[in-house]
């Protein structure tokens, strides 16, 4: 639902108000623009709420719909926290130090300094450890929750596998591993559909050049369309053995279909798989 102006300036009024300590009768543009998204980030809040949806019949006010959004803010934050501790107790980096910190310290950072009222459009950290799902314009809270079902759901997936073997596919993958910005989980997901791809078994840390040559011959047997659903079946394969149908995962590690079909198949024909795997 939009709102006019004057009934969102007034809302702006009283955040400026907690924002000076009623100190000073005015705000830098800046400032004053920052809380407006403040306002504005709230009221997204309540978008595809069923319990908003109930009152979303024209009479509610931008107020009404502000201070609804502003409680599921803080809400999801609750929710976000009880998760993050839940993982904390069963949490392994295997061994990739931007993985490490981001959830060891970014993470907890921003629990320590988000700020619900204020800033609940800002979510503090970078979160430079790159997850599979694209989290392009998500922010605040919104962000930090999504992030953290996407470090859940790679947490699932790597805690099938021994992590001696994790960590020779990662090694085998990219020697100092543990020093960049990678995703281990990306790593052995794909390693294990290459192996399945292929009819290779997959507890094999590393191909062969007759792997390889097994591969290539699969990858360029069908055009990237096919090889990006041919990969997404043998996804629901692996997870449906190993992970009891887990939806929730599957729809996550779908994320990196797309581009591992183009990497597989734009390598094949440079003769550089071992590149992408």
């Amino acid at each position: 639902m939009d709102y006019e102006m004057e009934e969102l300036i007034p809302l702006v009024k009283e955040l400026c108000d907690r924002y000076t300590g009623k100190e000073s009768t005015s705000v830098t543009y800046e400032a004053a623009q920052q809380l407006m998204e403040a306002v504005l980030y709230c009221i997204h809040e309540t978008a595809g709420d069923v319990d908003a949806a109930g009152v979303s019949d024209g009479r509610r006010t931008a107020r009404m719909a502000y201070e609804y959004g502003y409680e599921l803010a803080v809400r999801k934050v609750g929710q976000a926290r009880e998760l993050y501790n839940r993982m904390a107790e069963i949490f392994r980096s295997y061994g990739n130090k931007a993985y490490e910190e981001t959830f060891r310290h970014g993470i907890p950072a921003f629990f320590l300094w988000y700020d619900v009222r204020l800033k609940p459009q800002d979510h503090i950290i970078t979160m430079d450890y790159p997850v599979m799902k694209n989290l392009e314009g998500l922010c605040g809270i919104d962000a930090i929750w999504e992030y953290l079902r996407c470090l859940e759901a790679e947490q699932t997936f790597l805690a099938r596998f021994p992590e001696d073997y994790i960590r020779q596919v990662n090694v085998a993958r990219c020697a100092d591993y543990e020093e960049y910005f990678i995703n281990p989980c990306r790593i052995m997901l794909r390693h294990v559909l290459c192996c399945m791809l292929a009819d290779i078994p997959a507890d094999k840390n590393r191909f062969g050049e007759e792997d390889y040559m097994r591969l290539n011959e699969e990858v360029q047997s069908q055009d990237r369309e096919g090889l990006k659903r041919k990969l997404t079946c043998l996804l629901h394969v692996l997870v449906k053995q190993k992970y009891y149908e887990d939806e929730k995962l599957s729809g996550y590690l779908k994320y990196d279909m797309a581009d591992l079909a183009f990497e597989l198949q734009n390598a094949a024909s440079h003769s550089c798989l071992p590149a992408v795997v």
